[in-house]
């Protein structure tokens, strides 16, 4: 009876070990189970995660200066913006071209763009076509008090951010000196005749981009020197965007002696790179050449980053790399390339 006992209690403990054994696989198994389910959640976090990072919003417009073209970038035609993925020959680019141009799509611009922009060089050898007058703003109806116009009857056109960086200049000027005898001899039009008080003609006249100054005299128009009080204007136009076109001792530069009374509106950013670097317009955009999208110049103004790169012109379509985001300048030179303007 107790070998009959001893037989019965072994089996009872071998077949307690197998439930064990079978309850200890049951246990692995789950853990696998579970241990896979994490991986797989895992890997759609990483994914998902990945793409967050990488995702681009097109929803922005193109920002563009003067009267360049403007397109949204999510409305394009598909052949004029390529996703930067594919190289010259549409196969996929290098894992390191597509990090290091991450952001940044390429878009065509058109050769007749070349001489348009705020930046465009505009001399007899540099002709370019006059501006629609239809996107100009007529400062007979848009001026504020603190100046005047030659003839208050007749039409002044101007591109619409000129002609509001003219009117804060003005204003602050009246504010700075309590003088208001400015007057705005011309624009787009402006008389050049026998005794006139702006008596040499420039070219650039037709972009909508210049104004020519004079003064209320006691009786009548005087000429502009840009002295005495009125010299306000000659230190602080930068600050509204605009340059003094032709400016002291840089006659062989740009073929004209200092004319105070011609300004020229290019923009806050240009208009204070210029002056911060004693350049003129032709010397600006002969330095910017040396500037590409993989060495840009980067400045500042007004606490925002910027980037300023140059693309030679290609022929009748000329690619270009331009931030995905939109925000982002194109004018051409009116010689032989383009110059773009993003901000950080």
């Amino acid at each position: 009876m107790e070998s009959s006992g001893s037989l019965l209690h072994c089996a009872e403990q071998i077949n307690a070990k197998g439930d064990n054994s079978m309850q200890k696989m049951r246990l692995q198994k789950r853990k696998l189970a579970l241990t896979a389910g994490m991986l797989v959640a895992v890997i759609f976090i990483l994914d998902g995660a990945k793409r967050q990072i990488f995702r681009t919003d097109t929803s922005n417009s193109i920002v563009v200066d003067g009267s360049f073209r403007s397109n949204g970038v999510s409305n394009a035609n598909a052949g004029e913006t390529v996703p930067f993925t594919l190289d010259e020959n549409g196969q996929p680019t290098t894992a390191f071209e597509g990090i290091k141009y991450a952001g940044f799509n390429e878009t065509e611009i058109d050769s007749s763009d070349i001489n348009q922009g705020l930046l465009v060089l505009a001399d007899a050898e540099h002709p370019v076509a006059a501006a629609n007058k239809d996107s100009m703003v007529d400062l007979a109806d848009c001026k504020n008090e603190f100046y005047s116009l030659a003839d208050e009857e007749e039409h002044v056109y101007l591109n619409a951010d000129a002609a509001e960086a003219l009117n804060c200049m003005m204003a602050d000027y009246n504010s700075a000196t309590e003088l208001d005898d400015f007057v705005v001899y011309g624009t787009t039009d402006t008389f050049t005749g026998s005794g006139s008080s702006c008596d040499r003609y420039f070219q650039e006249r037709v972009t909508g981009n210049t104004v020519d100054l004079a003064l209320l005299g006691a009786d009548s128009i005087i000429d502009y020197d840009g002295l005495d009080e009125e010299g306000w204007i000659i230190e602080n136009c930068v600050k509204y965007g605009f340059i003094v076109r032709y400016p002291k001792d840089k006659d062989e530069k740009t073929g004209e002696s200092y004319c105070p009374w011609h300004l020229r509106y290019v923009g806050k950013l240009h208009a204070s790179n210029m002056q911060k670097n004693g350049l003129c317009l032709e010397e600006y955009l002969e330095a910017l050449k040396t500037y590409s999208i993989d060495d840009p110049y980067e400045c500042s103004y007004d606490d925002a980053g910027y980037m300023v790169y140059y693309i030679p012109s290609a022929g009748e379509k000329t690619p270009a790399r331009v931030p995905l985001s939109g925000n982002y300048s194109i004018s051409g030179n009116n010689s032989d390339g383009f110059i773009i303007t993003t901000k950080k």
